[in-house]
């Protein structure tokens, strides 16, 4: 299976995720650390995530993409959002809910500038562990079915986290 990455591009403080291959929970930390850099400058004027050339995406990612919906409301709501064209994707976008936080289409005729590769950087196990937990926390504040789905794996991170 092809190892993911994820490309970043903006134009007018418009930013673009675009996510390729199989994007695994590894990939979580990196993604994280470069939005924490992208939010810290400041909340952009919009974000779009493109799942196009996604393979598959895991539910820590989708979490993050959770995340990233939550902080796009703040100071000044904005909605997100994803782009995907792939039937099995939006079957999955679709279980978790993430039709109710995001605007889903299929395509987009929005253009961006150069695009760069976030870097995949090395993670300590807690960094990866504290990501887990907050992605799946993210999913399980959707609504009641992702509660209930996501309790039980909260619960067994949360227990690997502290030990014994």
């Amino acid at each position: 299976m092809d190892n993911g990455r994820v490309l970043h591009a903006s134009h007018d403080d418009i930013h673009v995720l675009r996510f390729i291959g199989s994007i695994r929970y590894t990939l979580s930390p990196s993604i994280e650390r470069f939005l924490d850099k992208l939010f810290d400058a400041g909340q952009p004027s919009g974000l779009v995530i493109d799942l196009t050339e996604t393979d598959s995406i895991d539910s820590t990612n989708l979490g993050l993409l959770v995340g990233i919906a939550r902080r796009m409301q703040a100071p000044e709501p904005r909605r997100v959002t994803i782009v995907s064209n792939r039937e099995d994707i939006n079957a999955i976008l679709l279980s978790m809910a993430l039709d109710e936080v995001f605007d889903i289409v299929e395509h987009t005729g929005l253009q961006t500038g150069d695009t760069e590769e976030v870097p995949q950087e090395a993670s300590d196990r807690q960094a990866l562990s504290r990501t887990l937990i907050a992605a799946h926390r993210a999913l399980m504040e959707i609504n009641e079915r992702n509660r209930e789905m996501f309790r039980d794996v909260v619960a067994s991170l949360e227990k690997d986290r502290t030990g014994p």
